[in-house]
């Protein structure tokens, strides 16, 4: 068996590889543009990737292809209807950065309600022993505690992050497309009216895209708080831009972006500095724990389909 990776880069230069390596002959690339992804798959029984794009060009170079693995649960990055035709298999890893994009979702918003950074430069900055003030309050900061916090998309890392949001105290309001017992599940326009907390865990697809745009931000309260965890073009980034320009956004985190990494052109270079928005680099999935999860589980995946088994399938 040939096994491709071709874009380890990404995956963290401690993943541990050791398993996959027992299972055939493995060929590692750090990253592969997409120019070169047609010649490097071009002999490869299974591909291993991460954001690498398995176009319809791809899948028809590579007449030895069986399966492609996704290092990651979102799959948008792959032509499934190619896949299908060619007969070749595709398999992800549900749930395993669960816990991980949990924690980074609700350590932004506690920064974000807490104003840590503001906190913090003030301290770094020699101003807190210089103003001889044992405290300061400005800016002003607020509690999640009877807060309500909206949901954008309630599967497994949705769910996580409600459960630390009713533990902090706040109301959970939910938008998903099939409602669940036991939680208020509403529409978007009502979620965004609501909520002084919005965090998005969607998944990115025709009924997602730029679900949060201008007209939905005018219906948002004045100073709401949105995080983003799920892809970067479930919002309208030019939108949001200008809502936290504005003061509309009270606070802006965003871990994910349209084009990764954003560009100079980028409308969130305008919000580089400024103290209410955390932006990060496509981290929150990648806890040690969690890679170290998804290898292991893509290692099964490659077990299951060669023993004629349907494990993690998204093309079926």
């Amino acid at each position: 068996m040939k096994i491709k990776v071709l874009d380890k880069k990404s995956l963290g230069d401690d993943t541990p590889f050791e398993a996959l390596y027992a299972l055939g002959e493995v060929e590692v690339y750090d990253a592969t543009p997409a120019s070169l992804a047609p010649e490097r798959v071009a002999d490869a029984d299974v591909v291993i990737i991460n954001k690498v794009k398995i176009t319809d060009e791809v899948i028809s170079a590579a007449k030895n292809l069986k399966l492609v693995c996704v290092f990651a649960t979102g799959f948008d990055n792959i032509d499934l209807d190619s896949a299908r035709r060619h007969g070749v298999a595709v398999c992800n890893v549900p749930g395993y950065s669960t816990e991980s994009v949990a924690l980074y979702t609700v350590a932004t918003v506690t920064a974000l309600c807490a104003r840590l950074i503001d906190y913090r430069s003030f301290v770094n900055s020699g101003e807190y022993t210089a103003s001889g003030v044992p405290n300061r309050l400005v800016p002003v900061y607020h509690e999640i505690a009877g807060k309500k916090w909206g949901i954008i998309g309630y599967g497994n890392i949705g769910k996580a992050v409600g459960r630390v949001a009713e533990t902090l105290g706040a109301e959970l309001v939910v938008n998903k497309r099939t409602p669940v017992p036991g939680v208020r599940c509403v529409d978007v326009d009502t979620l965004c009216r609501e909520c002084d907390i919005i965090t998005l865990h969607c998944p990115l697809n025709d009924g997602t895209r730029r679900i949060i745009n201008e007209e939905r931000l005018s219906l948002m309260k004045d100073g709401v708080i949105i995080v983003n965890e799920a892809r970067g073009a479930v919002l309208d980034e030019q939108a949001v831009t200008d809502a936290v320009l504005s003061g509309k956004i009270g606070g802006f985190g965003c871990d994910v972006y349209s084009v990764e990494p954003f560009g100079t052109d980028h409308p969130y270079n305008k919000l580089l500095d400024l103290s209410n928005v955390i932006l990060t680099p496509h981290a929150a999935w990648g806890s040690y724990e969690s890679r170290k999860r998804c290898m292991e589980i893509i290692v099964e995946n490659i077990k299951s389909f060669y023993s004629g088994e349907k494990l993690n399938r998204v093309d079926i």
